[in-house]
């Protein structure tokens, strides 16, 4: 089928499709569109990529029979019809090859109905090129004047006037009563006929300029003409929330810097290209916006630090609230400065662990290999942060990980581990840097949405039991969130998925396998890495101790006396008084003791007293034995931990002193206690996310804000669920560890972020992060989506499926061409908030 440009050759070929599909009959082939642009004939035959299209874009294909696909055996047995659209869009130089191809592998049972331009064809097979052989030519002829002139008069508003044959006369009558040269070749295009009808259809302009020979001396001059009012006249009425000239420089902005991708190049992960230096747009590249890619238009650093702040954003609106007012669930720190310093930590680990740890895609390959990379570059980093701890904030005392005094540096340092565990749990879940579209696993399926809906009321209800019967809030709080969430996501039935409905023992199968997998793989990585912490923290420590003077028994140093037992033991008494405060954290199971106004974060002072603590070490910790109220704690030895901590250096380097493999063993133990624990978490949420990751289907998706509503739901039932079971299991770590072990609080303070963080590590994340800063720098309004919505109801852009396309390549390389540099780059303003 050949044309003109702008002839509608790929409108005839979707309604060749849809008009075959209609008509097909019970074993007749299935007529398929594919672009050609994505064929490179020099290094891959026709069969071979057509296969490979059809696997990508319907996976249940790309399921293998023996050494085939199902895609290869139903080419093989005829049943699928290739409609190859736009053989003109091949590099000039492949053509031959193409045609060659074409041939070779084409026979009476693969026939195939193929587009391409006129002039490109007819130079395709000049001189001594291959023909198609046995091939039957449609060419679509140039639209008549008569029909022209009758669609232009029907569709346009009266002047008032009478024309000479009688009948109302409009604004192009007299146009087309004498139109020039150019514009009589430009009226025989479909498309150049519409973009008239709309540019001059309100009747604001007069349509007599088109015949100034002066101005548009060629039919090229008006098409450039037509092609630049298109997008204002679209966006001109009243009704449009949007001025047409800011509808027209989002457009052009858009078409000239998001990347364009092959027109077969599902989900935007095949070849892709942008448009030239010089605006022109490469012929074998078409624009395809999938709002999933916004990302693509960030600079390349953003593409981290935007979803990674948002990240640490919807953490930090969760945990500062549970710090300060959660009664202890979450531990508090002990000063604002302190709060931005481990945010700030936490921050730049996870960009390094996105950047570093997390898969490229949801399509790249997690083996073995990959997971040994990963834990050689998770040691690597953890061990840079360690050697910060080590040369700043030595552990001479101990790594505890919970209510101990902080140094301002630690906060920022501890943060960055924490990124780095978050990150990793992650990218062994499965979370890509590059997400695709969700859909809802039930999708489809006539019982799955109320079953969801099920089990959202059953998780609700028990979140009231455990609050009516423990009174604790979290984990109600969290059991009635995930409910509410589950009921929520099981309303909507949501967008098809991409693989076929499978059954609830099939998602059983994989969660245990990714719960298998995320542990043993978060366990390994986390204790190696936790391992070179605690070795290389305490071989600072052990350095710092043993590198110090030995002061003389009962010596006194800044106020403190040091007393050392026949057997070792070592202690030291104030010789003035202290003002020391028992304090308990909700948290914890016993209460400890602080200096007066030491740095540190507590639910309630039980009592004070004031006097000449002596510090000694009983069961394997240091205590002091408590002189003051209440009555229930007098004379009992009471943790002190902290109060070592803020000893003066020389008094707790003499006091901590033991041997090397001491020093060692207590500086990595805590560590690998918080190797276990994430190991667990992630574990449980990887479980989850490979159970529950269900990507969608973005060919046969309804629109982009359909896919977009349900990639939301999808995320947050996902979320929310990861965050329950990852609960759970925590609960029963809390319940045989102890309230009172060195891991403190971290429990709670990990699992929370399995649910926060991964909310803008999604394709609806990420989404949010690009609008953001396309919103900020003036490329795109605020409300993107319905600005697109807008731009197709307006006819300036269509649907394929999940994606956007401009209603003709044309129209696209046009805008991009003419999107001038003061647009692009100096003269950024933000985009105005509705």
């Amino acid at each position: 089928m050949l044309g003109e440009p702008g002839a509608g050759k790929t409108v005839l070929a979707v309604k060749f499709v849809l008009g075959a599909i209609d008509a097909r009959r019970t074993g007749d082939p299935v007529p398929v569109l594919f672009a050609l642009a994505g064929w490179d004939p020099r290094s891959v035959g026709l069969r071979e990529w057509l296969a490979e299209r059809l696997a990508a874009e319907y996976r249940p294909l790309a399921a293998v029979r023996g050494e085939r696909t199902l895609a290869e055996e139903l080419l093989d047995a005829g049943l699928i019809l290739p409609v190859l659209d736009g053989f003109d869009e091949l590099p000039a130089e492949a053509h031959p090859d193409a045609l060659r191809l074409l041939n070779a592998e084409l026979d009476e049972r693969l026939p195939v109905l193929l587009t391409c331009r006129t002039a490109a064809w007819d130079s395709a097979v000049r001189g001594d090129a291959d023909v198609l052989t046995a091939a039957e030519v449609v060419e679509l002829r140039p639209l008549e004047r008569a029909a022209v002139r009758d669609y232009l008069e029907r569709t346009a508003r009266s002047i008032g006037e009478t024309a000479p044959g009688g009948e109302p006369a409009t604004v192009w009558t007299a146009v087309l009563d004498a139109p020039s040269v150019p514009l009589a070749a430009v009226l025989t295009s479909p498309l150049m006929v519409t973009l008239a009808r709309t540019v001059y259809g309100d009747g604001s302009r007069d349509p007599s300029e088109l015949n100034d020979e002066v101005r548009f001396p060629t039919a090229e001059d008006i098409e450039k003409h037509l092609l630049d009012a298109f997008v204002p006249a679209a966006f001109a009425d009243r009704a449009s929330p949007w001025g047409p000239e800011a509808a027209d420089r989002w457009l052009r902005r858009l078409a000239r810097e998001l990347p364009s991708h092959r027109r077969d190049d599902v989900g935007g992960t095949g070849a892709a290209g942008r448009t030239s230096a010089t605006g022109g747009s490469s012929t074998t590249d078409v624009w395809r916006l999938a709002w999933w890619e916004l990302p693509a238009a960030m600079p390349p650093a953003l593409r981290v630090l935007g979803p990674a702040f948002l990240a640490l954003l919807a953490t930090a609106t969760l945990l500062v609230p549970l710090a300060v007012f959660g009664g202890g669930v979450v531990a508090n720190w002990d000063s604002t400065p302190s709060a931005v310093l481990n945010f700030a930590g936490i921050y730049v680990g996870m960009c390094f662990g996105m950047a570093k740890l997390m898969p490229a895609t949801a399509r790249t390959v997690q083996g073995p290999r990959q997971l040994v990379r990963m834990a050689l570059v998770m040691t690597a980093a953890a061990g840079v942060v360690a050697v910060a701890l080590g040369l700043l904030v030595p552990p001479l005392v101990s790594s505890r990980l919970g209510a101990v005094l902080t140094q301002r540096p630690a906060w920022f340092l501890n943060g960055c581990c924490f990124g780095l565990v978050l990150s990793m749990m992650f990218a062994v879940g499965g979370l890509p840097r590059r997400p695709l579209p969700l859909g809802l696993p039930w999708a489809y399926s006539p019982d799955g949405p109320r079953v969801v809906r099920a089990l959202g009321g059953v998780v609700v209800l028990a979140g009231c039991v455990i609050y009516g019967c423990t009174t604790e809030v979290l984990p109600a709080a969290t059991c009635v969130v995930t409910g509410l969430l589950f009921f929520l996501a099981g309303m909507r039935r949501g967008e098809r998925a991409a693989e076929q409905y499978t059954s609830p023992a099939v998602v059983l199968r994989a969660f245990r396998k990714g719960l298998v997998r995320g542990f043993i793989a978060c366990t390994l990585i986390s204790v190696c890495a936790g391992t070179v912490v605690g070795c290389v923290t305490g071989a600072f420590a052990a350095y710092e101790i043993h590198s110090a003077g030995r002061p003389s028994n009962d010596d006194v140093i800044h106020g403190w006396q040091l007393r050392e037992t026949d057997d070792g033991r070592r202690a030291v008494r104030s010789t003035r008084p202290e003002r020391i405060l028992l304090v308990r954290r909700t948290a914890l199971a016993n209460p400890f003791v602080v200096n007066d106004g030491a740095r540190i974060s507590y639910n309630d002072k039980l009592g004070e007293f004031t006097g000449k603590p002596w510090i000694q070490k009983k069961d394997d910790r240091w205590v002091v034995l408590w002189k003051g109220e209440p009555g229930t704690w007098r004379d009992k030895p009471v943790d002190a931990h902290n109060l070592v901590v803020a000893l003066p250096h020389d008094v707790k380097v003499w006091l901590v002193r033991r041997p090397v493999r001491v020093i060692l063993f207590d500086a990595v133990w805590p560590c690998l206690g918080f190797g276990m624990l994430v190991g667990t978490i992630g574990g449980c949420a990887s479980g989850v996310y490979r159970a529950l990751n269900t990507p969608s289907d973005t060919i046969r998706a309804a629109g982009p804000r359909n896919t977009l509503r349900t990639d939301r739901a999808a995320t947050l039932g996902r979320s929310a669920f990861a965050a329950l079971v990852s609960g759970a299991a925590c609960v029963v770590l809390i319940s045989v560890a102890g309230r009172g072990s060195t891991l403190g609080t971290m429990h709670t303070e990990v699992w929370l972020q399995v649910g926060t963080s991964t909310l803008a590590l999604s394709a609806w994340g990420r989404m949010g992060a690009a609008r953001i800063w396309l919103a900020l720098t003036g490329r795109t309004p605020w409300r993107l989506m319905q600005f697109l919505a807008e731009a197709h109801r307006r006819g300036v852009l269509r649907q394929s499926g999940a994606h956007y396309e401009f209603r003709h390549v044309r129209l696209q390389q046009r805008l991009a061409a003419t999107a001038d540099a003061d647009d692009l780059g100096a003269r950024r303003e933000p985009s105005p908030i509705p």
